[in-house]
């Protein structure tokens, strides 16, 4: 009995599957490694200087003394960047680490990255959508802003079409609310496929080829009704 061609893949696709599987594991590894790396840092630094320094001063030792410390110290950090004193400062110490040549990139890169995933950044962000674009038959992701309305009173979406594989960069285009279609992905979701360069994606998307938006659809249906009825 013939088996189904269908049902048997090729040694080619199990070996594409793995590698993507591979580095889809190394992009989750890598940020999470730094992070606790850095973590691991801070959690030693203050443990080890001033972990002694509460200990004399109050006159007995706390266990998880250092991780308490860190937080308490991550916090006064936020607090003192927030203030008037502390946003100076921490610009002249910015600027000074910006005209570093090795570390300015290391630093600028860092902090764009971070800010990309930041609460204020996902709020100006509403959802993710696949647009034709720049021309038919090529998908863009886009990342609707806002909503706004031409002079004739046609819905359109306010769009940021962000780089790869920096996504802070980009540029904003407005684009028919009929012509557009709902990723369903989340803004994480949308960011992290844009810095991976596309090999963080889902196998299927929401989009078809040769596949005419609603709006064009609603056109042609309305043009067509017309014709019939002369």
């Amino acid at each position: 009995m013939p088996s189904n061609p269908q049902s048997q893949s090729s040694p080619a696709s199990h070996s594409l599957r793995l590698r993507r599987i591979f580095i889809t594991g190394i992009l989750t590894a890598i940020p999470a490694y730094i992070t606790i790396q850095l973590l691991l840092f801070l959690f030693r630094f203050i443990d080890q200087f001033l972990a002694p320094v509460v200990v004399r001063f109050i006159g007995f030792s706390i266990p998880g003394l250092g991780l308490v410390l860190m937080v308490v110290f991550i916090f006064l950090l936020g607090l003192f960047v927030t203030n008037f004193l502390g946003r100076r400062l921490y610009a002249y110490f910015e600027n000074f680490l910006l005209k570093v040549p090795v570390v300015s990139s290391i630093y600028n890169t860092s902090k764009q990255i971070v800010q990309t995933f930041s609460p204020d950044s996902r709020k100006a962000f509403q959802k993710v959508v696949w647009l034709e674009y720049p021309r038919r038959g090529l998908w863009s992701l886009g990342f609707v802003t806002g909503a706004s309305q031409s002079g004739d009173g046609e819905a359109y979406y306010n769009i940021f079409i962000a780089t790869t594989p920096n996504p802070t960069s980009g540029f904003v285009i407005f684009v028919p609310q009929a012509d557009a279609i709902d990723s369903n992905m989340t803004i994480e979701e949308g960011f992290k496929l844009l810095i991976s360069g596309g090999m963080i994606s889902a196998e299927r998307h929401r989009f078809l080829k040769g596949q005419e938006s609603p709006g064009k659809k609603a056109v042609s249906s309305g043009k067509g009704r017309k014709a019939k009825g002369n």
